[in-house]
């Protein structure tokens, strides 16, 4: 008799190579009855991006949604797989986090277009990989995407839904070249680095040392020392703490509990959108760390 933990490494080894051959059986069928271009991506907020664009002309589909579960640890199922088989436009982040999307797609028999948010942003394997935190690169993957769209096909209101967004997130990058000016240097606390984009452009100093910042992101523990300074800058007032909801363990709950005993604000993050659009989203995030820098006094 196979033991159980025997059978289930066979199966965790043959469920990557089932779903390649399933893409390949099905990545040579027509993409469906539609004749608008669908548009698939691992990241809730790079969907809601392509929404706004696209409209009525596209299909987006996002395949990682729950809230709950880390992102980073999420694997491709025959669903995911079915959607990539049917994708005109795959959209992935890269850097390294979300590569299971990357296999699906070599697994197709006829490739679908591949537009790489690491690439476009110049990024390196092992940099910071949320960059759907930060605006810039919000505002170049509308333009670069309303071009990619607009080459599957004749769709008039993409332009005008484009430069829409574009204005909208030109605002919030204002807002933050503003609170930039009021606030640079002022410290705050995060459990990870989910939120580094956007809080770099704020100017705002993470004091909470950077190996717990990477430990805790990368799912291992952090050194005894590291918790240790982490938790006395929190009695030293900071003006929040940003923590992931995301990639919680006992140890974020210790750095929460702290800032709380001590009155520093918590921010919970997510790395996955619950509803709204991105705007929206991100909109709301900063406009929490505003009003928690204005009770620090760096904004009237």
């Amino acid at each position: 008799m196979i033991p159980d933990s025997l059978v289930g490494m066979i199966l965790n080894r043959l469920l990557p190579l089932t779903l390649v051959a399933m893409l390949a059986a099905l990545g040579s069928s027509p993409a469906g009855a539609s004749s608008r271009p669908i548009v698939v991506t691992g990241v809730t907020q790079w969907a809601a991006l392509a929404r706004q664009v696209a409209g009525p002309d596209a299909t987006v589909v996002s395949l990682v949604t729950d809230p709950n579960a880390d992102p980073h640890q999420h694997e491709a199922t025959f669903t995911d797989a079915a959607h990539v088989a049917s994708a005109s436009i795959v959209i992935v982040n890269g850097a390294g986090y979300d590569t299971w999307l990357s296999k699906l797609v070599q697994g197709r028999s006829s490739a679908p277009t591949v537009f790489n948010v690491a690439t476009m942003v110049h990024a390196k394997l092992g940099a910071n990989p949320h960059f759907f935190y930060d605006v810039s690169a919000a505002q170049k993957f509308v333009a670069t995407f309303s071009t990619l769209l607009n080459r599957h096909g004749n769709l008039p209101g993409v332009a005008k839904r484009a430069k829409s967004l574009e204005l909208a997130l030109s605002m919030i990058a204002r807002t933050l070249v503003v609170v930039h000016h009021a606030c640079a240097g002022v410290a705050v606390a995060a459990t990870e680095d989910v939120t580094g984009y956007l809080l770099s452009a704020l100017g705002l100093n993470v004091v909470t040392p950077r190996l717990l910042r990477l430990a805790i992101g990368n799912g291992v523990d952090p050194t005894v020392r590291d918790l240790a300074t982490a938790l006395d800058q929190l009695r030293n007032h900071v003006a929040f703490l940003v923590n992931n909801v995301q990639t919680a363990t006992p140890l974020t709950a210790q750095l929460v509990a702290r800032a709380k005993s001590v009155h520093v604000p918590v921010l919970n993050v997510t790395e996955t959108m619950r509803t709204g659009t991105y705007t929206q989203w991100l909109g709301g995030i900063i406009g929490t760390m505003r009003a928690d820098l204005h009770q620090e006094g760096c904004l009237s």
